[in-house]
């Protein structure tokens, strides 16, 4: 195993400007952390386990690695890193029994799956520092918040992906799913283009999203909502 990095400068979380593991191809692109050490990863979509190695390398506590897909170069990390793998699916009941991570890594998922606001409010269940994400993205509605929805193989000939959200749209989102300080770390202009953004947990998550309409006008009697009279019917 490769040596451990040191401490970052004044014990900051400074980027990391180089990567450890040979394969590592996101920790320095999305602005991940120089020094790991005690912290825990909880890397989503984790595919190869190159980043998990990669936090490992930086001294990190705890490492678990998250994805449906298996292969061998997975295998040889997880053996060789001593990474904790879960074959799971990110939406199952299942994650609800995930701990807490210091940093969450969640890249290639967010268009996969069919309630992308839903994945987000489960990441921030997951999240107690940093959230890092990347996603496909598109280019269109400058600050208005637009998610574009792709029916059949509209994106990437590939039935499995369902969305894409503006930059404005992934803010929103990440914001209504208690996040704040929600930093763009790299857009691509490829054909199809990819979003990475930097977000923190906000402090205390608000329950207003949980009922179904505005606390005032909920009862805690079970009788008329408030502003919402019973229609009475003569008979």
């Amino acid at each position: 195993m490769a040596e451990v990095v040191g401490h970052a400068a004044g014990g900051h979380a400074q980027p990391a400007t180089q990567a450890l593991h040979p394969e590592s191809k996101k920790w320095v692109r999305y602005g991940m952390p120089t020094d790991m050490t005690g912290k825990s990863l909880l890397d989503l979509g984790c595919w190869e386990a190159n980043e998990c190695a990669e936090a490992v390398m930086r001294g990190a506590s705890r490492v678990v690695g998250v994805d449906l897909c298996t292969c061998e170069a997975l295998r040889a990390n997880v053996e060789r890193y001593g990474i904790e793998f879960l074959q799971l699916d990110v939406m199952a009941d299942k994650f609800w029994q995930l701990p807490e991570f210091d940093i969450v890594l969640c890249s290639g998922v967010l268009y996969h799956v069919e309630n992308p606001l839903g994945l987000l409010f489960r990441l921030r269940k997951v999240t107690r520092e940093a959230l890092f994400l990347e996603t496909a993205t598109h280019l269109t509605g400058g600050s208005e918040p637009l998610l574009r929805f792709h029916p059949g193989r509209e994106l990437r000939d590939d039935p499995s992906n369902w969305w894409t959200p503006n930059e404005a749209c992934l803010r929103a989102m990440l914001q209504a799913a208690g996040f704040e300080q929600v930093e763009p770390v790299f857009v691509t202009d490829r054909s199809i283009p990819r979003l990475g953004v930097r977000a923190v947990p906000s402090g205390e998550a608000s329950l207003g999203k949980v009922l179904p309409r505005p606390a005032g006008q909920m009862s805690v009697t079970g009788g008329e909502r408030r502003g919402h009279r019973p229609q009475r019917f003569a008979g």
